[in-house]
């Protein structure tokens, strides 16, 4: 036997002829045909690819069920702000033809009495407001009126003067406030 670095070799073995810059074959540390990792999948079965697909229809559903509620309730508030506002307008107009009809009665009264009348004496003459409107305010004198007149349904207050050489009830426009109750 010769001896060598690496290992003991009988006579006759390849690398044992004296020739000691050849090494022996060393084993094969893998084995030839390597297993399929874990984390590779098999091809998915029929039953798999169904339910796949019912999955993906569900969320399709689901999706689209989110979709169309969102649009409904986007419509149904701006509805609901539409309503409001076309209200207002509502109020706004109505209180404006009383205070129009306010400046007619003054400028009768003015007539009569060289002077502009106080809520209190329009209201003896006859002059009513309609059934939700309320006087917040008003004020007389010889040059000028006041009045202030709130729509107790919408809360919109509009709020008008009248002067001593106004022609028409057209000749100053009311101002209003208020969007809430």
């Amino acid at each position: 036997m010769i001896r060598t670095q690496s290992a003991t070799l009988p006579i006759g073995a390849p690398g044992a002829s004296g020739n000691a810059a050849r090494p022996a074959p060393r084993p094969a540390t893998q084995p030839a045909t390597r297993p399929a990792p874990a984390t590779a999948r098999a091809k998915p079965s029929a039953s798999s690819a169904i339910g796949s697909a019912d999955r993906e229809k569900r969320d399709h559903v689901f999706v689209t069920s989110i979709v169309v509620a969102f649009v409904f309730l986007t419509v149904a508030l701006a509805g609901v702000k539409m309503n409001g506002s076309m209200q207002q307008d509502r109020s706004r107009t109505a209180i404006t033809g009383t205070l129009s009809k306010v400046h007619e009665q003054q400028t009768a009264f003015r007539i009569l009495n060289r002077r502009f009348a106080t809520w209190p004496e329009l209201r003896e003459r006859g002059m009513e407001l309609p059934e939700l409107q309320r006087v917040v305010a008003s004020n007389a004198s010889r040059s000028h009126w006041f009045m202030s007149v709130r729509d107790t349904s919408t809360g919109i207050v509009c709020s008008r003067t009248g002067e001593l050489f106004d022609d028409s009830p057209l000749d100053r426009q009311p101002s209003c406030s208020g969007t809430g109750k």
